[in-house]
C-alpha cells in the first residue's frame, strides 16, 4: 500500500485527508486549506481547532507548539496541552486520545506514520531554516533510534509548500550561504544576486537518507505560491492565516 491523499471540498474548510491505500485505518491526518474558517482563525491553533469542532470532533487534549523554525520535537504530556504552548517545530504522537497540530503558509508540512511496532505519528514544520537545520533528518535519528521503530516500515507525506521557482534569497546573506553549504547542488539555482532553493526536493533527500523507502513517500502536488486560491502563501501576502495540520491516532 502506498501513501496518498483525498481532496475533501467543504464550503468553509476544504482539506486534504492523508491516506494509505485510500484508507485511514490507524490515524486521522487532515490538512485544512484556505477557507472561511481558517481565515477567521488567523493562525491561532485554539481558534482553528474550535472552528473545526463540528467537522472533526476533538479526539482529546491538543498539542500545538509555538513554531520557531528550529528542530525541537514535543510530545505528550511534556509538550504541554492548549492553552499551554512550548517552543517546537514538531509533534510526536504515540498514544490515542491526544491530538497534535502545526500551521503553515509556504513552509512544508512533513508527516511520518507507522504502525510498527505500535502506531505513531510525527508532524514536522520545515521551512527554509528548518530544512537547512535538517529537522527531518534530526527527527528521524531521534525517532528511529528507540522503540524498535523502522524507517523501512514508515510512510511519509511532504507538502504542500512553496515551489522551487518561487523561493529565492539574496546571495551573500548568512542564511543563503548556510543553505548553499547544505542543499544538494540539484536543489539550487544561482542567478545573478539571487539564489533559488528547492525546499521540497531537499526535504525528500533528507528523508531518503534516513532510510525511508522511496515508494513510501508521497509528495502532494500543490504549490502554495502558484495555487493561492487553494493555499495560503506568506510570500503572496497572507500574513496571518495559516493552513492547519491536525493529527491523532485512532
Amino acid at each position: 500500500m502506498n501513501p496518498g491523499f483525498l481532496y475533501l471540498p467543504h464550503k468553509e474548510a476544504p482539506s486534504l485527508a492523508y491516506t494509505i491505500g485510500g484508507r485511514e485505518e490507524f490515524f486521522s491526518l487532515r490538512f485544512f486549506l484556505r477557507g472561511p474558517l481558517m481565515d477567521k482563525a488567523e493562525g491561532d491553533p485554539a481558534l482553528s481547532r474550535e472552528a473545526l469542532q463540528k467537522i472533526l470532533p476533538s479526539a482529546g487534549p491538543h498539542i500545538a507548539p509555538r513554531q520557531v523554525h528550529g528542530r525541537t520535537i514535543v510530545s505528550a504530556p511534556a509538550g504541554g496541552f492548549l492553552p499551554d504552548r512550548r517552543d517546537g517545530d514538531g509533534v510526536f504522537l504515540d498514544e490515542r486520545g491526544v491530538e497534535g497540530s502545526l500551521r503553515f503558509a509556504d513552509c512544508y508540512p512533513v508527516v511520518f506514520f507507522s504502525d510498527f511496532p505500535e502506531p505513531w505519528i510525527l508532524l514536522l514544520h520545515s521551512g527554509f531554516k528548518g530544512t537547512v537545520r535538517d529537522i527531518a533528518g534530526s527527527a528521524c535519528e531521534k525517532v528511529f533510534s528507540r522503540g524498535g521503530r523502522d524507517p523501512g516500515k514508515t510512510w511519509v507525506w511532504i507538502g504542500p509548500g512553496i515551489e522551487r521557482t518561487r523561493y529565492c534569497r539574496t546571495a551573500g546573506e548568512e542564511w543563503t550561504d548556510r543553505g548553499l553549504r547544505v542543499f544538494h547542488p540539484s536543489a539550487v539555482d544561482i542567478r545573478s544576486e539571487k539564489v533559488w532553493f528547492d525546499l521540497g526536493g531537499q526535504i525528500r533527500r533528507q528523508i531518503l537518507a534516513a532510510g525511508v523507502r522511496e515508494d513510501r513517500i508521497c509528495t502532494l502536488p500543490l504549490g502554495t505560491f502558484g495555487q493561492n486560491r487553494l493555499c495560503y502563501s506568506y510570500r503572496r501576502g497572507d500574513i496571518a492565516p495559516r493552513h492547519f495540520l491536525l493529527a491523532s491516532l485512532r
